[in-house]
């Protein structure tokens, strides 16, 4: 019974289009088969064997090729289709449903609530002044991984204004780099979204046109040379053909690539990479460009080379995001930042705010005058018995050698230090002093004692 129904022809006709429209693959083979015994010569019937009746070889497809040609045109459209919705982020699911609200925004620090009441009001409170409009917003951001019940990004909200280069720093894990790839598209979050230039980044197509990206990890397509990958780009960001060759040669230039144009990236170096990176992030120029340590690994001199092009391109009016464990690098470029803790901003503001604000003390760093190594460890602990003494300063001793102390004040004024290491220069032998402030690696590690301290 079933070989019948298997050898019938109904049977293979309906199974042989059944496939062809499932598969375009089998499809694609028919219309090539079809063509080439077309085309081969063995294929073509002999007349001289015809006149024989032989029939080695007979004609096929020729009354059904036209519906395979045009299931061939409905395949392509539909994948055509698909490639769309899937790049527009409709087939993205934000799996809210699993994700339960517990947020309280009383908790946050002032700078931070004060931050996310400005965006929030900037949605109804539009400005027309071009300098004080975010180029960049990220409204109450949320990603929820439920398999894992990990709660990424709690609420995030922040806002960079054009010509500001923003930094988010965090602890690995904090969420700087989820944060990110919901910007550009690859993520989809569980609440809340982010606007660049006021479009919607959930419609890509239409954001992503003004956002340069520079992402954590090397994703550049290893078969193209590093010029073809810089005219690519700049033919999708939109430059003209006239000024392609120009600006590759410029940006080529200026990240110091002229040597390696001709090389194809997978013979490229660690460092030459992040260079790529951060050039194909500012090529076009978009408006936005998202910088996630770009300069990891990349050598001094190309390193300096790389904060001299984004202080210049903030310069310009380019909007940067900028994450780095380089607090230096940070305090260069960075006009605000924030701290993430746990997806969320701990703190937020210019460095110098933060430093005031979060910074504890001052740090002193003394230098005996040169005489025996006996007589400077005397003098040096001379020094410590006398700032332990000083308990209104609450003076802690953080390193010592046989000719130099470094001391942590808590709680003092800059003015007051001086005047008390003035006075008693003499008596206590010191040769010389510096006072500073306390540094923004300082700040970044005291949050870090918050988190271990949440999680013991």
């Amino acid at each position: 019974m079933v070989t019948t129904i298997i050898q019938s022809k109904f049977t293979q006709q309906l199974l042989y289009w059944l496939f062809n429209i499932i598969s375009p693959s089998i499809n694609a083979q028919v219309i090539v088969t079809y063509l080439l015994a077309k085309k081969s010569v063995f294929c073509q019937v002999p007349a001289t064997l015809s006149s024989f009746g032989a029939t080695f070889f007979q004609p096929i497809g020729d009354d059904t090729i036209a519906w395979n040609g045009v299931i061939l045109v409905v395949h392509s459209l539909s994948i055509l289709l698909i490639l769309i919705i899937i790049d527009s982020g409709l087939l993205q699911f934000s799996f809210s449903c699993f994700y339960k609200e517990n947020f309280d925004e009383s908790k946050l620090d002032d700078d931070v609530l004060a931050e996310r009441r400005r965006v929030l009001g900037s949605a109804t409170n539009a400005s027309d002044d071009e300098e004080q409009i975010d180029h960049l917003t990220v409204n109450s951001l949320v990603k929820y991984y439920p398999m894992r019940k990990v709660l990424a990004v709690d609420h995030l909200t922040f806002g960079a204004r054009r010509g500001e280069a923003f930094g988010l720093l965090g602890y690995n894990g904090a969420g700087k780099t989820t944060t990110f790839r919901i910007v550009v598209g690859d993520l989809m979050s569980t609440q809340g979204t982010a606007y660049i230039d006021g479009q919607n980044v959930h419609r890509r197509i239409r954001s992503t046109r003004h956002l340069g990206y520079c992402p954590q990890q090397d994703c550049s397509m290893d078969f193209l040379t590093v010029q073809d990958s810089l005219y690519l780009l700049a033919r999708i960001r939109g430059v003209q053909s006239s000024r392609i060759k120009f600006i590759v040669q410029t940006i080529g230039s200026l990240f110091l690539l002229d040597p390696f144009l001709h090389n194809y990236i997978h013979e490229l170096s660690g460092g030459t990479k992040r260079r790529l990176h951060a050039a194909i992030a500012l090529i076009g120029p978009p408006l936005v460009a998202i910088l996630d340590e770009p300069t990891t690994g990349v050598d001094p001199n190309a390193r300096q080379q790389m904060q001299e092009i984004f202080l210049n391109a903030v310069k310009a009016k380019l909007t940067i995001i900028l994450t780095s464990h380089s607090m230096d690098e940070c305090e260069r470029i960075c006009n605000r930042l924030g701290i993430m803790v746990h997806g969320q901003l701990a703190c937020l503001g210019t460095i110098q705010h933060l430093k005031s604000k979060f910074g504890q003390g001052y740090t002193i760093e003394i230098k005996v005058r040169t005489s025996l190594d006996d007589q400077n460890a005397t003098a040096i602990k001379k020094i410590e018995s006398f700032l332990l003494s000083q308990r209104q300063y609450r003076v802690e001793i953080k390193e010592t050698t046989h000719s130099t102390g470094i001391f942590q004040i808590g709680q003092s004024t800059p003015a007051e230090l001086f005047q008390l290491l003035e006075e008693n220069k003499q008596r206590l032998n010191i040769e010389t002093y510096t006072i500073s402030q306390t540094t923004l690696e300082q700040i970044f590690l005291s949050f870090g004692k918050q988190i271990r301290a949440t999680i013991e």
